[in-house]
């Protein structure tokens, strides 16, 4: 009989073996997995084309756990297609039993399960405007991150894995809002504590894929494999969920929509705020060019600021979910968005989007409170002598004196011929105190450069969606330059940030290649860069849930004065957290007989304690 030694974690320190029965399943051609001296081999010897086979193992740890770790040695040949490791989710899949066929083992995508895809099988391809794009002809040994039926990243792992065994480690750390993700292979961290928004604590168990492709076949066998959950999870809030946008069409007479929603006050705790944008199928409508677009509030003072830029695609429907904790500051109170994508003057088409927060509840371990904006526009080259540096003044913020950390947040998108398709190196200097030791200026160093456009998730594209670009890439967020200065600010100081664009270098380009002066004038880039400052969390409120949707005409809740859009905080002394909460307190007032009790609703930053009959109050709520 085939089995499989699991560790389950008891405790967070001690873990004790327990042995489940292993399930084969074989999909396509070939002999099918088998198991012997302790090495599980999902492909066969001959390396059969055509092959699909998986492995699965029944439950061992009942119930989620914030932490679930996979540890195996995993051997896996060049060649194609490879294969995937799975943390099945059991509420979709059952506790026990065969895995799910995957249509495709590279890219196991599956309901409300978090995987991990190996994939050893992209080869070199020229094609300019092809669908695929492996153009460059890099290593084909690429790690992908899945979530719920969906590819979310792809990496090239910077080790050799191919060939011998090699230690494999995939980590799945729950924290608010999402998972934290590890992976390490050949020796080396592909993914290092990656952040996956919405990826909640579920129960799983393991399985294992493999297949070859008609063209190409490897060998995949995993052994020495433990699975290890622990720190049971504790009962989980639901986020609060706000819908900005829903299924709005641009065209060339309207490019932009705009929507004000009431979000929660900045006083309350939120540990986590993840934005999803979606870019849906327009049909006939759908422009078919890859165009900037963007998503923007307007500040106090109405000023459009730009929270996440990103470039459309070329025909390909996209998800993206972006954590955006670090503009809480902008997003708290009545909030006016603004989603722009298309052009004015092309063909009538545009692009169709959806767009939504959600608030996870819990306590940052640091507050973001102050967003200031540094440079926010458009900088333009102009010539080799000024190359972009008029648009970067040099900047002096006052440091308040409670801040405790900060992080230069910085997105750029290059245009033009050259602005796009240039690196394009640059520099920022942090001075902790103006006119302060010159010896504590510390400058950090980047390049405008992007070079993995070709394993954007969302794909198949088509156009140039593949090629190296200056930051960013078709059917893409453009994902910011961390600089984390946190270690160097001196809270009641003023410090100066400077950034440096440095000229575009043409040494070494063949004359009949080198563009011209008018070409190289005319680059642009596109820039959004803010210092976020952070502060201890220990003020903010606990946020509550349950939100009034609707109060019915002359019930009990009105004739005490309870309004649509309070927060309902507690019941008699009890904090509710679910409308099972609400009902649990109100049978427990009756059952204790009483005929008068004290509710605390928050309207705005306000709690308001209001007393009223017990039972039934005759409101609708919403704990979304």
């Amino acid at each position: 009989m085939n089995r499989l030694h699991l560790a389950l974690a008891l405790t967070l320190v001690s873990t004790t073996a327990l042995a489940q029965d292993a399930h084969l399943s074989r999909f396509g051609a070939g002999d099918g997995p088998s198991h012997s001296d302790g090495v599980y081999r999902l492909l066969d010897a001959a390396q059969t084309p055509r092959q699909r086979n998986a492995v699965a193992f029944d439950r061992v740890a009942d119930g989620p756990h914030d932490v679930v770790t996979l540890t195996a040695k995993l051997r896996v040949l060049e060649g194609g297609d490879g294969g995937a490791f799975v943390f099945l989710n059991t509420a979709e899949f059952g506790a026990q039993g065969p895995a799910p066929f995957l249509p495709s083992v590279v890219e196991p995508n599956l309901r409300k399960t978090f995987a991990v895809g190996i994939d050893v099988h992209n080869p070199k391809n020229e094609e300019m405007f092809g669908p695929w794009g492996n153009y460059m002809g890099k290593p084909e040994r690429e790690i992908s991150l899945h979530w719920d039926g969906r590819e979310i990243l792809k990496r090239l792992a910077p080790e050799e894995f191919r060939g011998d065994f090699s230690d494999l480690v995939i980590t799945l750390r729950h924290v608010i809002g999402g998972a934290n993700v590890t992976v390490e292979l050949g020796g080396a961290a592909v993914y290092d504590e990656v952040f996956m928004p919405s990826v909640l604590p579920y129960e799983s168990r393991l399985a294992i894929a493999a297949g070859t492709r008609g063209d190409a076949s490897t060998e995949f066998d995993v052994r020495d494999i433990e699975f290890t959950s622990t720190s049971p999870t504790g009962k989980q809030r639901l986020p609060k969920h706000f819908e900005i946008f829903n299924h709005v069409l641009t065209d060339n007479t309207t490019t932009t929509f705009e929507n004000e929603v009431d979000l929660p006050p900045a006083s309350w705790a939120f540990g986590r705020v993840i934005l999803t944008l979606e870019i849906h199928d327009a049909g006939e409508n759908w422009d078919e060019w890859d165009r900037n677009a963007e998503v923007s509030i307007f500040d106090a003072e109405g000023r459009k600021r730009g929270i996440v830029p990103f470039i459309t695609s070329y025909r390909t429907e996209c998800t993206w979910q972006v954590d955006v904790t670090h503009f809480r500051p902008f997003l708290s109170g009545k909030t006016r968005f603004e989603i722009a994508g298309g052009t004015k003057f092309y063909k009538g088409r545009g692009f169709m989007m959806s767009l939504s927060l959600d608030f996870h509840h819990g306590r940052p371990e640091l507050e973001p409170y102050e967003v200031v904006t540094l440079w926010h526009g458009t900088a333009r080259y102009k010539s080799a002598a000024n190359h972009f540096s008029d648009f970067f003044p040099e900047q002096e913020v006052a440091i308040p004196a409670d801040a405790e950390a900060a992080r230069v947040f910085i997105t750029t998108t290059g245009h033009s011929q050259i602005g796009e398709f240039v690196a394009s190196p640059r520099a920022v200097t942090f001075v902790p105190e103006k006119g302060g030791d010159a010896g504590a200026d510390t400058t950090f160093v980047n390049v405008l450069w992007k070079d993995d456009c070709y394993l954007n998730p969302n794909r198949p594209q088509f156009g140039s969606w593949k090629f190296s670009r200056a930051g960013w890439a078709p059917g893409d967020i453009v994902w910011p330059w961390w600089i984390d200065v946190s270690p160097l600010i001196r809270p009641g100081k003023t410090a100066v940030v400077r950034y440096a664009p440095q000229a575009y270098d043409f040494t070494g380009t063949p004359a009949d290649q080198m563009p011209s002066d008018k070409a190289i004038n005319e680059a642009s880039h596109v820039v959004r860069a803010y210092l976020i400052l952070y502060r201890d969390p220990a003020a903010l409120t606990a946020a509550p849930s349950l939100q009034i949707v609707d109060v019915v005409g002359d019930s009990n809740a009105a004739v005490h004065g309870v309004k649509k859009g309070d927060y309902l905080a507690s019941y008699e002394g009890a904090v509710l957290e679910s409308v099972d909460d609400l009902r649990v307190a109100i049978q427990g007032a009756a059952a204790a007989g009483k005929k008068r009790v004290k509710i605390v609703v928050y309207r705005g930053i306000e709690p308001i304690e209001i007393e009223l009959d017990a039972g039934r109050m005759g409101v609708n709520l919403s704990d979304r």
